[in-house]
């Protein structure tokens, strides 16, 4: 691949476009490569191990095609460049497969398909005939429009996985925040001077949350059905796997309710506290989260972590339970009105099983979850917004939001405090994500093979 012919470089721009799983670990881009491709390297074709899936040159490469990382003809630094790809792409593994062994995380694949279809299309669109741009994908090594989506959709489903981790344990408070020093975060400032961003539209809101939870006679059906559950495994926990099956309603049912090797603090605290109690073999008593109620049963136990599967029944939710909801955020918007505070509000009504924060001091218009960005729209600070619909996470249901805009600040020029402040804030995410995967990697086989 000596040059790049304008087909390619059109193909590559909408990858370069389309392409999400690379941008939270992104090292940084050389741009438009003119040089051979790192397969000319002699190189095993396995570039990494990571649990038991392998990471291969031609994923490096597709990493590459997909940054548009220029290749720089010099061996040695063509070596590091590799290195730090293969770097991102095992970090990204490490994060990935941690959370496909998250049974709350709930990944709609019918909207995965949706956006890979969308970036296929995309990508056809900028080319003449269907010739054109089956060239450009053979030179580029994506093979087929079949072999484009299908690596799309693989890396699509990859970035929402990573994304829905990282934001579940932020609501679980198990995401472990690292502080920035001063001289670190002058040091970037520096070195950014000269070239400071545009400040997105942001805002800052108070909010309360207020849930649909099952009614008294929901959560009495699914105790007894738990309750009937135990007493038949309590004398035969070698059916667990078989009944986890056939009867409990989560991700996991398929593969028996293996929830595979966990340390301690992964699972919600009642779960994790009960789990670390019981001897391999042996069927917990029914224990309630907020998902429901569960069955647990330890296959293995080795320092530190234990092997388990749980069975899960959850409390059915209806209309009725859904109307006290609606008419819950109604009373709470009359009280925010009638001059109750915030405070007395947030601790009657907000739900904190969630995770969710109460008070969010300033975030990007960009950023804000779609129900959001549709309630607030061009509402100034100090505006009351709600009750308005969101799903909640852990049961699935409607959750209600009402909201009061404390800061609407139109995009602009940064000065240099808020650089400072943005910097601060983009470097903690990063140090703290990089924590998480360093700690993730202490507990994942990985064996680099270049």
């Amino acid at each position: 691949m000596a040059s790049r012919s304008p087909l390619l470089r059109a193909l590559t721009a909408t990858l370069s476009a389309t392409t999400l799983l690379a941008a939270p670990l992104a090292a940084q881009s050389l741009g438009a490569s003119t040089q051979p491709p790192l397969s000319a390297l002699p190189l095993d074709r396995i570039a990494a191990v990571v649990g038991t899936r392998v990471i291969l040159i031609s994923d490096v490469e597709a990493s590459a095609v997909a940054q548009q990382v220029r290749v720089p003809e010099d061996s040695a630094q063509r070596y590091e460049l590799l290195r730090g790809l293969l770097g991102q792409l095992v970090d990204m593994e490490v994060l990935v497969q941690r959370a496909e062994q998250d049974t709350a995380l709930k990944i709609d694949e019918a909207e995965l398909v949706g956006m890979a279809d969308e970036q296929l299309a995309t990508a056809r669109r900028n080319f003449q005939s269907d010739r054109e741009f089956r060239a450009a994908l053979v030179e580029a090594g994506f093979g087929t429009p079949e072999e484009f989506k299908r690596r799309q959709l693989e890396q699509i489903r990859r970035d929402r996985l990573y994304r829905e981790y990282i934001a579940a344990l932020k609501r679980d408070g198990k995401f472990t925040t690292v502080n920035v020093s001063e001289r670190d975060v002058n040091a970037e400032l520096e070195r950014q001077m000269d070239n400071l961003p545009e400040r997105p539209a942001t805002v800052g809101f108070q909010q309360i949350l207020i849930p649909t939870v099952p009614g008294e006679a929901s959560r009495a059906r699914a105790r007894k059905t738990i309750d009937s559950l135990f007493r038949r495994l309590a004398d035969k926990p070698n059916d667990f796997e078989e009944v986890a099956k056939q009867v409990s309603q989560d991700g996991a049912a398929a593969e028996g309710g293996d929830l595979g090797w966990n340390r301690r603090g992964v699972m919600v605290p009642e779960f994790d506290r009960v789990m670390f109690m019981l001897n391999p073999g042996v069927v917990s008593p029914p224990v309630e989260t907020r998902f429901g109620w569960h069955l647990i049963r330890v296959d293995r136990v080795q320092p530190a972590e234990v092997k388990a599967r749980h069975i899960l029944i959850r409390a059915e939710i209806d209309s009725v339970d859904q109307a006290l909801a609606a008419r819950r955020a109604d009373s709470v918007r009359a009280m925010w009105e009638r001059g109750v505070s915030f405070d007395s509000l947030r601790a009657e009504y907000h739900d904190n099983r969630s995770g969710e924060d109460a008070i969010v001091p300033e975030v990007s218009r960009a950023d804000l979850p779609e129900p959001y960005a549709e309630a607030i729209g061009d509402l100034p600070a100090g505006s009351l917004i709600g009750p308005f619909e969101i799903q909640d996470q852990a049961s699935g249901a409607r959750k209600f939001v009402v909201l009061k805009l404390t800061r609407a600040q139109p995009a602009g020029k940064m000065t240099v405090d808020e650089a400072r402040q943005s910097l601060r804030r983009s470097m903690q995410e990063a140090y703290s994500i990089r924590r998480l995967i360093d700690n993730l990697r202490k507990q994942t086989y990985v064996s680099v093979r270049i």
